[in-house]
């Protein structure tokens, strides 16, 4: 990804955190952000106490890997100030001698890493959304409801998406081989929003297409529960999402892997907004296409959102930062594993006034259209090559065949930040249908 904002190594725009595992809360070290030129001095940010953060469990990780994580300062800060910040630490806590691994585990900034696969808990995802701050940091895409409204465009742009979606209108009874709902002649139509999170398309498909019966399942209780509150408000004219459709949305909370409802349920199934390619294996990723082939009709179709592997792979850029807002910003390293097949990734978050409030690695698995080709067949799955013109198979007559994946460009093209959209810069539509009996 090409930032376009400065890219000064992390290791710089961080203070050295040697001494983080002091044991008194009253420890603490400046931190001092610079300007592209650095030599402009920003307002400090201390860095709180691992006694104050939240623990979480490491994969991998232990003490002897971070011992030499940082041995100096940052070079860019004056003789002085380095001084003041020493003589501030001796102060505060004369007598702390412990190891500088000591608690690292509990720090809130883990310093220079060494092995940042290591760092990647097997189940990042609990943490990385469960609360507001996933909102902020990834808002600019996540929480714009032109963008939004953008991505379902595009998906109606997939006919063989098109003629689901239309199939729920009384006017598309005579084609459908969905269920009919005797008491209203509507067609039953049921769409299944996997990782939805706080349910920003489905509740926009609501309000396009209120005859359809609409589902939403995330791991996230925090997204979940966001999700359900906009539901219940949509109902109201001033909300974004507007829509007498409320009824016909329903959310569930659980693992992806395991999808709790009936074999052959429904007629579509999205997973959108980067979404694909959580977990450590391609194995878990194919757990993910077989249970969504076990609830699809026969006949069925996933359209998958994933992030461009090839572009990720071209355009890779090892740190990158943004401000989030006037007070907020986030720092970002990004590393390749070996075989680049996987995208590590540290978010550092900086709260003017009170310091490093969250240090988070996560990771994504890197497809590109021969892998997915052979994920999807392995469920069961066969690929489209789609038709793409907007007009569902019935209303073209002649559409132009064009290439399986779709670019999504909207956080590229639309982000009113435009600066630091790392996996969200640029993602491809893949298109699966499960064959007929």
């Amino acid at each position: 990804m090409s930032s376009t904002s400065s890219t000064l190594p992390l290791d710089e725009l961080l203070v050295d955190p040697a001494n983080d595992a002091l044991k008194s809360k009253q420890a603490a070290t400046e931190a001092f952000l610079l300007t592209e030129t650095q030599q402009d001095r920003v307002d400090a940010v201390v860095f709180p106490s691992p006694d104050d953060s939240e623990s979480d469990e490491i994969e991998g990780f232990t003490s002897s890997e971070t011992n030499d994580s940082s041995s100096s300062t940052s070079a860019s800060r004056s003789s002085s100030e380095t001084t003041r910040s020493d003589n501030h630490l001796h102060e505060t806590n004369s007598s702390a001698t412990a190891s500088t691994t000591e608690n690292r585990t509990g720090a809130i900034c883990h310093g220079r890493v060494k092995n940042p696969e290591s760092m990647v808990s097997k189940t990042w995802w609990k943490t990385v959304f469960s609360d507001q701050l996933y909102l902020q940091t990834d808002g600019d895409v996540v929480e714009d409801p032109a963008i939004t409204l953008e991505e379902v465009r595009i998906l109606e742009r997939i006919d063989v998406v098109c003629d689901i979606l239309q199939a729920s209108s009384p006017s598309s009874l005579a084609d459908a081989e969905t269920d009919v709902d005797a008491s209203t002649g509507t067609t039953t139509v049921k769409v299944l929003d996997l990782c939805c999170g706080q349910g920003r398309h489905i509740l926009q498909l609501a309000e396009l297409y209120p005859s359809l019966e609409l589902y939403g399942h995330d791991q996230s209780e925090f997204l979940i529960q966001l999700a359900r509150s906009r539901a219940t408000a949509a109902a109201s004219s001033t909300s974004t999402y507007a829509s007498p459709n409320n009824k016909n949305v329903q959310f569930t909370i659980g693992d992806c892997r395991s999808i709790p409802y009936a074999d052959s349920t429904f007629d579509l199934v999205l997973m959108l907004g980067n979404s694909f390619g959580y977990f450590s294996t391609d194995k878990d990723d194919e757990a993910v296409l077989t249970q969504i082939f076990r609830v699809l009709r026969p006949g069925g179709v996933v359209a998958l959102d994933i992030a461009d592997g090839a572009f990720q792979r071209e355009n890779f850029t090892p740190r990158g930062w943004e401000w989030i807002d006037d007070e907020m910003m986030v720092c970002r390293e990004r590393w390749l594993s070996e075989d680049r097949k996987r995208l590590v990734c540290r978010e550092v978050v900086i709260k003017t006034g009170e310091g490093v409030i969250r240090d988070q690695f996560y990771q994504e698995r890197l497809y590109d259209s021969m892998d997915m080709q052979r994920l999807l067949k392995g469920a069961g799955l066969k690929q489209l090559n789609q038709a793409i013109d907007g007009q569902g198979t019935n209303g073209a007559a002649s559409a132009k065949q064009q290439a399986l994946d779709l670019e999504i460009k909207t956080g590229k093209e639309m982000s009113q930040r435009g600066e630091d959209l790392g996996l969200m810069e640029q993602r491809n539509f893949v298109v699966a249908v499960k064959p007929a009996l």
